[in-house]
């Protein structure tokens, strides 16, 4: 297996800064109860692409060093890391091919 990564932090991105299009490709979350602060959910972005990593990210051990993962298909796909520095949670990012 093929892992690339250039290791750069990203930030995480709360539900309340998404804009109104990139909330309708989530419509399986109740964007009323994260309006009203009944409910969360957090994102990051990943080459132009925005994943749900509550929702979308599978939580693993099948990857080690790695969090979670996204299948692109069945050869590959997205696997994250969470890091914190000073304070602060960042999502490590990269990409694996079979």
């Amino acid at each position: 297996m093929e892992i690339r990564t250039n290791h750069n932090r990203r930030e995480i991105i709360d539900a309340s800064q998404l804009t109104a299009k990139e909330r309708e490709a989530y419509d399986y979350i109740d964007w009323r109860a994260i309006d009203e602060g009944r409910d969360s959910a957090s994102f990051v972005r990943y080459k132009g692409q925005l994943y749900d990593l509550g929702g979308e990210v599978t939580r693993t051990s099948a990857f080690p060093g790695w969090d979670g993962y996204v299948h692109w298909h069945a050869f590959g796909g997205v696997l994250f890391r969470y890091i914190t520095e000073d304070h602060e949670t960042y999502v490590i990012c990269g990409t694996y091919l079979t």
